[in-house]
């Protein structure tokens, strides 16, 4: 009876205790945190870093910050770029063209480096006491063993009040082969802008022919994991479909493939190659070159995860239930926010037929 006693008073006396443990949140606006952004690639020899300062009350751009860029132990120094304009706008009322500045909350730094699987990079960036960092190793790249084409038609089926609408869409249709790397945990993506289409447009005849050429940044789409859309035929709009995240980062991981081969699919609309004539009347002779690069690349699991969450965030809109793993972007910056990569890619080209047509020869659709 005495020890039961005993414990009864020593888990009150704990409960005492922890009602009083009450821990004051001294709010400090000045507080601040270099946030890093670097989505580093193999591929490229000049790379960019954008910083912030993350306060409690808002983001601010850092300049004037030092970036340095370690690969094995060598250093390479970052350089501010200033900020550039993003867009034009017309007063309506004067008809005056206004160059409108990069309104958006960061700076960004470059700096020249080449990057090899293997390799060991850190990225330094510090102003006045603070300093942030991120370590990480370049992964081995992942292999394309082969592409293949068809044209597919897709149905899609959508849910609306008065019933189910469905129409049907014609696609190229991309079946990869992919080979996971050896003996390890990996991670992928495809490269989510894949597709350039050139369009010259011409205007006149001999002499007085003028030629306007000018390229298209066209991106794919997949609805699921890579790996799981391989066989899946479900509609858009169904009520399961609504209920899986959509994979708009296009990522995956080797969990169903490891050390052996996978086939994933992702689709373009056909007219992206060969229907932009629709939108361009006042030629008389357009050719349409397209060009396909498709890019396997590999990263650590910390960047699989922020692509996750970003694919939640897509999905559910930014206020995102907290049972949603993950829903808040993870971060492997030390001494402060944010997020590093360097991607190992495994490139494949394609080029497709060109196409010419003539004005007189284009029946254009009447609106």
């Amino acid at each position: 009876m005495r020890k039961h006693l005993i414990i009864t008073i020593l888990i009150a006396a704990l409960g005492f205790v922890a009602c009083e443990n009450t821990i004051r949140y001294e709010y400090d606006p000045s507080d601040g945190k270099i946030t890093i952004l670097g989505k580093l690639s193999t591929t490229d020899s000049k790379h960019s870093i954008f910083l912030s300062m993350s306060y409690p009350d808002r983001i601010d751009s850092l300049p004037g910050a030092t970036v340095e860029c370690f690969v094995n132990g060598s250093r390479s120094l970052a350089k501010a770029i200033p900020a550039g304009y993003t867009e034009e706008l017309v007063n309506w009322q004067t008809g005056e063209t206004v160059l409108v500045p990069n309104r958006f909350p960061y700076t960004q730094y470059e700096f020249e480096a080449n990057f090899k699987p293997g390799d060991k990079v850190r990225i330094e960036a510090s102003k006045g006491n603070l300093n942030a960092w991120a370590e990480l190793t370049v992964p081995q790249p992942g292999t394309i063993m082969s592409v293949d084409t068809a044209t597919v038609v897709k149905s899609f089926v959508y849910q609306d009040f008065d019933g189910a609408e469905s129409y049907e869409q014609e696609y190229v249709e991309f079946t990869l082969r992919l080979r996971d790397v050896q003996g390890e945990d990996n991670y992928y993506s495809m490269n989510g802008n894949l597709t350039q289409v050139t369009i010259l447009t011409s205007v006149g005849e001999g002499e007085n022919r003028v030629d306007t050429e000018g390229p298209y940044w066209l991106s794919y789409e997949t609805f699921h994991d890579m790996i799981l859309e391989d066989g899946y035929s479900s509609g858009m709009g169904e009520i399961f479909e609504d209920m899986v995240p959509v994979n708009s980062t296009h990522c995956f991981s080797d969990k169903l493939f490891k050390d052996t081969e996978a086939t994933v699919r992702f689709y373009i609309p056909s007219y992206y190659f060969k229907n932009y004539f629709y939108y361009i009347y006042d030629a008389d002779r357009i050719e349409i070159n397209s060009f396909l690069r498709i890019s396997m690349r590999s990263f650590d699991r910390s960047f699989y995860n922020y692509l996750r969450a970003i694919n939640n965030m897509d999905t559910y809109g930014y206020d995102v239930s907290p049972i949603i793993e993950p829903t808040m972007l993870p971060s492997n910056v030390n001494g402060g926010k944010g997020i590093v990569s360097v991607a190992a890619e495994s490139i494949v080209d394609l080029e497709f037929e060109p196409r010419v047509y003539y004005r007189d020869d284009i029946d254009f659709p009447v609106y």
